[in-house]
């Protein structure tokens, strides 16, 4: 994978680099966004928990994609800004932690 940055804009009011970048990958499925956080991370010499890969936009047929990638100046700026991630659904079989009440006998 090939990932070129088109555009670098410093955001002075939310305190982060916003980066729009072309990314190539012929012969491969499309990138995933841990894929691009660890190139963009290499390329930029960033602190891997400041990068958020927002979007990834291929369009149908092609080893293109666009990305759209945001670096955070500090970890409390990326707080306040950033949604929270909703939880992580349990395993399928695995046991939830809330368990169906039992049907009593008559």
């Amino acid at each position: 994978m090939d990932l070129k940055i088109i555009n670098k804009k410093e955001n002075d009011l939310l305190s982060r680099i916003e980066i729009k970048a072309a990314a190539e990958f012929f012969n491969e499925p499309t990138p995933k966004k841990e894929d691009i956080k660890k190139k963009i991370v290499s390329m930029e010499k960033a602190d891997e928990k400041l990068v958020v890969v927002k979007n990834i936009s291929t369009d149908f047929g092609a080893a293109k994609a666009n990305v759209l990638i945001y670096i955070y100046k500090t970890e409390d700026d990326l707080k306040k800004i950033e949604p929270k991630k909703k939880g992580v659904k349990p395993a399928e079989g695995a046991e939830s932690s809330e368990e169906a009440p039992e049907e009593e006998a008559k």
